[in-house]
């Protein structure tokens, strides 16, 4: 295949035409047409060809991933899930590498910051946690130990903090207690921690004669 044309189209972007390709005209950078050194005249192969069009899709995967990471900081697995319909998983992850390279992906810090953020702002128990954090795409051994940092007491204290801004006035009663019970287990929180601080507040209120209720 010969190139029959190569000129400046937008910006950084060139056109090259080709003599001999199924798909006779490609838009490519700058950057790609000076590492190729390409110039009018000159012979492809199939092989060139393709080389010379995932170069260009690497460029434009990096950049897009740097863009991704402006906004906010994202874990190996959620960036490769960005990427990968545009791009494929080769050129996915070797822009996921290379992000990485430059310290803007780092799983290990990463992981503790979310966890965190979703159990000290979110207020989500350790079992939606997990979840959220795997579906992030974060490695299930580096979930689980970073959960394993947060303590009973530190989990009793959320639990604990958000009964009293939100449920205080509805673990009196029987049907109260069971529903707020059931919103707690849909964030995600242990069954009988719950159970074991709304009896704590409940105790510290002095409200002492009320039902128990033995519900899984």
């Amino acid at each position: 295949m010969e190139i029959t044309a190569l000129e400046e189209y937008k910006g950084e972007t060139w056109r090259l035409e080709l003599d001999g390709s199924r798909e006779t005209t490609y838009f490519i950078n700058a950057s790609v047409v000076d590492e190729f050194m390409l110039k009018k005249g000159q012979e492809l192969s199939g092989g060139a060809l393709e080389r010379i069009r995932g170069a260009d899709a690497l460029r434009k995967a990096k950049r897009r991933a740097l863009y991704l990471l402006g906004s906010r900081q994202y874990c190996r697995g959620e960036l490769m899930k960005k990427l990968l319909p545009t791009y494929g998983e080769d050129i996915a992850r070797s822009a996921v590498d290379y992000v990485a390279e430059l310290g803007y992906v780092n799983d290990e810090e990463y992981a503790p910051k979310l966890a965190e953020y979703l159990i000290h702002t979110k207020r989500w128990g350790l079992r939606r946690t997990r979840y959220e954090m795997l579906r992030r795409g974060l490695d299930e051994e580096l979930v689980d130990n970073t959960l394993e940092e947060f303590s009973e007491e530190e989990i009793d204290e959320e639990i604990t903090a958000l009964l009293e801004k939100r449920y205080s006035a509805k673990i009196q009663d029987y049907d109260d207690r069971r529903r707020t019970i059931a919103a707690f287990a849909r964030r995600g929180y242990d069954y009988r921690a719950v159970k074991r601080c709304i009896e704590a507040l409940l105790e510290r209120e002095g409200y002492e004669d009320y039902e128990d209720e033995d519900e899984e």
